[in-house]
């Protein structure tokens, strides 16, 4: 495969090749730092919760401890005695007592929280709410052995959330207050949970809440009401164990929701983090490094490109020259665009392919003088026994005393040789080609009868200009090879017409002709060099013809639907000028 790339193309590949690998192993690492960050996170975020839980359930403890002390203490009890109720100076120091203790032991913790102490025996009570009405109703109606969350009276007026829970002098599990001798309510707001909640997300990205299946959600001041109502609806559909994590999606955006169940019955401490903010500071090293993978492929394509154009196009160039070199084409040039190292190597291509093209075009020419000069030669030689016949044709019309024939006879040979032998002009109007075509076919006529003939040229073509005696020499083929070897009457065709930018002239005869096999070979022996014991006349016609069209267009054999043989000479229009030019070459030479 990469044997089929260019240069460029394989700067590009060995470019993928070398920054692929880099770019899939930290794409790699980069994703298992996210998940070693996030399980982190995870284990921090549990920690955390567990320490918070803990300290809550040391809270609860130790208001236990606290409340069963304050039951113990010999004032409580002497709540249950029915002297209590008597305004006595002792029943007003025993109160004043348990009143300062109850409101120094509800300011001793971290959390402010309300305390009362209740005799259902006496009626009893001292609380540090005075909004909040107790009697015995009241712990019949809220009554609670274990931590409950309810909406009560404010100290401030208005209602608030509590946990509330109650401690009883005997100890009891029955729901039956009227029948216990204390009870003593612990009532902490919510609000301090909520406080808790805002510390514990101090300098963190996560959403801590409380939170209980039936009673909803405890969040911090900070936390959007909608995004709590949102919280809730995540909560309330998920399954949530004493302990543990999943990703969730909050109003469309990924959450990693961490959480603990504490020893507050029901009630769980959850955390929402955005895992936006876990991969964000990852995601935006891994786009700076894409960013900069992205410069070093440019930097790369750039640098291709630079090698592209300073050497991969200059050795695209020099191959297309040496492969026009082989085609034939030494006109060919290869441009020289700057300086640069291939500036010496073309300009030795160009000056060598115009000396291959001077040398060739020498030999050639002087190819084509040689076989030119060697045509007039057997032209010469043939000439006279064209010559004699024609005399003996005179002598015998003479000695038959047909005078008329004589004249007319004489007349057409010299006019004959008035074309041939002027040597003044290398072309000619294809009028006198065909005029000398006439009086050579005339002639022949004249010495078998059996011989007729037709021509038929359109007039517009009759001023084209053509090398001179070319089309002759192929009515002499079809007479010699044709005409002259059958007994039948023989018949001679010269038709002329335009095609496809040529006048194509076609001569044609009801002889002979010849087998495909034989045209086949006659028309490769036309691009050939030509042998000693081969013809020259065809050949060189041929020659003459591709030399005047500037091409490889030249004699075309084919069996003509007279009988015989028909050969096509196709003249380039609208190219005389370069073909007179080239012919004139030829011709000065001889």
């Amino acid at each position: 495969m990469l044997k089929r790339l260019n240069t460029f193309q394989k700067i590009i590949f060995m470019l993928a090749i070398l920054l692929i690998p880099v770019i899939v192993i930290y794409t790699y690492s980069n994703r298992v730092n996210t998940k070693i960050i996030q399980q982190e996170l995870i284990q921090l975020t549990l920690n955390q919760q567990h320490f918070l839980v803990e300290q809550l359930d040391m809270i609860s403890e130790q208001l236990g401890r606290s409340a069963y002390m304050t039951l113990a203490d010999p004032n409580a009890l002497m709540l249950q005695s029915q002297s209590i109720t008597a305004p006595r100076f002792e029943n007003f120091r025993i109160i004043d007592a348990l009143e300062h203790h109850l409101r120094l032991q509800s300011t001793s913790f971290y959390w402010q929280y309300e305390l009362a102490l209740f005799s259902p025996m006496t009626n009893a009570v001292i609380a540090t709410n005075s909004n909040r009405k107790y009697d015995l109703s009241y712990f019949q109606n809220h009554f609670y052995t274990d931590w409950s969350y309810q909406k009560l009276d404010a100290p401030g007026g208005g209602k608030a959330y509590y946990f509330i829970r109650h401690m009883t002098k005997p100890f009891t599990l029955d729901q039956r207050p009227e029948e216990l001798g204390l009870i003593l309510e612990v009532a902490i707001p919510a609000s301090n949970i909520a406080g808790l909640m805002e510390q514990f997300s101090l300098g963190r990205t996560a959403e801590p809440l409380f939170y209980h299946p039936d009673y909803g959600i405890i969040a911090s001041s900070k936390t959007e009401p909608a995004s709590a109502e949102l919280y809730k609806e995540v909560l309330r559909t998920a399954k949530l164990e004493s302990s543990g994590h999943e990703i969730t999606k909050v109003d469309g955006h990924n959450y990693l929701m961490n959480y603990t169940e504490s020893n507050w019955h029901g009630w769980y401490l959850v955390d929402f983090v955005p895992l936006k903010t876990i991969v964000a500071p990852l995601n935006h090293s891994l786009r700076w490094f894409y960013f900069i993978m992205a410069l070093l492929m440019l930097i790369g394509v750039a640098f291709a490109v630079v090698i592209y154009r300073s050497v991969q196009i200059p050795i695209v160039e020099l191959i297309k020259g040496v492969r026009r070199l082989k085609q034939g084409n030494y006109s060919f040039r290869i441009a020289i665009k700057g300086e640069s190292e291939f500036h010496y190597l073309f300009s030795e291509f160009n000056r060598m392919s115009e000396e291959t093209q001077q040398l060739i075009e020498k030999v050639y020419v002087g190819k084509l003088r040689v076989r030119d000069a060697t045509l007039k030669q057997l032209q010469s030689q043939i000439n006279p026994h064209f010559l004699y016949n024609n005399f003996a044709f005179i002598q015998g019309m003479t000695q038959m005393g047909n005078k008329e024939a004589v004249i007319v006879f004489t007349q057409h040979l010299s006019q004959y040789y008035r074309y041939t032998t002027r040597t003044e002009s290398s072309m000619t109007a294809i009028a006198e080609e065909l005029q000398l075509v006439q009086n050579y076919l005339e002639i022949h006529k004249m010495q078998i009868v059996r011989l007729t003939y037709e021509m038929t040229v359109p007039e517009d073509l009759l001023n084209l200009t053509i090398p001179k005696l070319i089309i002759q020499p192929v009515v002499e083929n079809a007479i010699v090879h044709g005409i002259e070897t059958m007994l039948e009457d023989g018949f001679i065709r010269v038709s002329g017409q335009q095609s496809d930018g040529y006048m194509v002239v076609t001569v044609e005869d009801n002889g002979a002709g010849l087998a495909e096999d034989e045209l086949e070979k006659l028309q490769r022996k036309m691009s050939v060099p030509i042998e000693d014991e081969n013809g020259f006349g065809l050949w060189n016609i041929h020659q003459r013809l591709m030399l005047y069209n500037g091409d490889v267009t030249g004699l075309k054999f084919k069996a003509s639907p007279l009988g015989g043989l028909q050969v096509e000479l196709r003249f380039r229009i609208g190219y005389e000028e370069a073909g007179t030019r080239m012919d004139k070459d030829i011709m000065e030479g001889l």
